[in-house]
């Protein structure tokens, strides 16, 4: 009988040292994430970062790498800007991003990666940066201009 108490007291503790082994047992012990991805095309992730409110500041769309890195230079895959183009949308659609103000051209020699080439829109809800890869898009953000999200620095601004 103590042999059997003492397995299942064994187990129990085992268990318990282990709080990574879920969603849920990570959420319990620290709380609502900051961060989540998701697979939203086979291939292709959005990695979703939020504010303190929990509404959504950042996403990442990008090719889905085997390492786990995203923005990495140079990526093995690029995204062709029409399935960008689409993805975007339906993550935020055009009545949702408020009035387009400004469209531009990003073209800036910053090595050694030279991960500074591409377009930037400006729209009163958000802005979307789109990386300029060879033949196709390295990754797209989309930053919401949300009072929680204003500490995000933006992917085109220079470093400093």
């Amino acid at each position: 009988m103590w042999r059997q108490l003492s397995l299942i007291l064994l187990a129990l503790v085992v268990q318990g040292s282990f709080p990574a082994k879920s969603t849920q047992t990570l959420r319990q012990r620290y709380g609502r994430p900051v961060s989540e991805t998701f697979l939203v095309r086979p291939g292709i992730i959005v990695s979703a970062r939020y504010g303190t409110s929990g509404g959504t500041c950042e996403l990442v769309i990008s090719s889905e790498e085997v390492d786990g890195m995203m923005k990495k230079w140079p990526g093995p895959d690029e995204i062709d800007h029409k399935l960008l183009k689409e993805i975007e949308d339906e993550l935020v659609p055009k009545p949702e991003r408020g009035k387009y103000r400004m469209g531009t051209f990003i073209d800036l020699a910053c090595p050694p990666t030279y991960d500074c080439r591409g377009t930037s829109e400006e729209w009163d809800n958000i802005a979307i940066y789109t990386n300029a890869g060879k033949t196709g898009a390295r990754y797209g953000v989309i930053q919401w201009n949300r009072d929680e999200c204003r500490h995000v620095k933006r992917p085109d601004a220079p470093a400093g």
